[in-house]
């Protein structure tokens, strides 16, 4: 193996010990909260050495901001496709936003880590969270892509207040609320049901985006 080779080899490693860390660290901090997390668990559950931490990420604030960071770059998939999709020819608004509800639901629903953190961040004042500027970009995009891609002529930051909460309430609270009502977010039925009647309720009250 020559010397390119080894440092490919290296490089490889690396970004996958990286990636075993922030994927460890969203599991531990979305279970015990940014205080409660210790670095030597997230090491335990990653697999890693417990300097890698530090070495990657600085120290234990630094990594969970990157895991914050990280979970919001979900959102901005959902934002390029909507700046993609606008721009095809005879673009229908209505198909474009019910694919974005259908999506922004599925992804919460696949990742309740997402919920969880953000949930600790709320009944810690969004300690930092509040001032992320991941969180403050996506969600400037995803006005100015409803008003500027898509010719919204309503009121967008409502829009994306309602479409928030509609697709998260059943994932942050499938245990408080959906259990005692017979609901299971995890049947693909009532799944399928709820996003069928979240996309009627949104574009049902806001029918001016055609």
């Amino acid at each position: 193996m020559n010397s390119r080779e080894k440092s490919t080899r290296r490089t490889e490693a690396a970004e996958a010990s990286k990636q075993a860390i922030l994927e460890a660290a969203e599991t531990v901090f979305a279970e015990k909260g940014y205080d409660g997390a210790s670095l030597q668990e997230i090491c335990d559950l990653a697999g890693v050495t417990r300097g890698l931490p530090n070495y990657f990420f600085g120290s234990k604030e630094k990594l969970y901001h990157a895991v914050l960071d990280r979970a919001f770059m979900r959102s901005q998939d959902l934002i390029a496709f909507i700046h993609e999709q606008a721009h095809v020819p005879d673009a229908n608004v209505q198909e474009i936003l019910r694919v974005v509800i259908e999506r922004l639901f599925d992804d919460l629903t696949a990742h309740p880590t997402f919920i969880r953190l953000t949930e600790w961040e709320a009944l810690h004042g969004a300690r930092y969270l509040g001032n992320l500027p991941s969180q403050l970009q996506v969600l400037r995009d995803a006005v100015q892509a409803l008003q500027d891609d898509l010719g919204w002529q309503g009121d967008a930051e409502q829009f994306l207040i309602d479409l928030t909460a509609l697709c998260w309430f059943p994932t942050a609270h499938a245990e408080t609320f959906l259990k005692p009502l017979g609901a299971n977010i995890q049947d693909s039925s009532f799944r399928t049901r709820y996003k069928q009647h979240v996309v009627h309720l949104l574009l049902g009250n806001y029918s001016n985006t055609d």
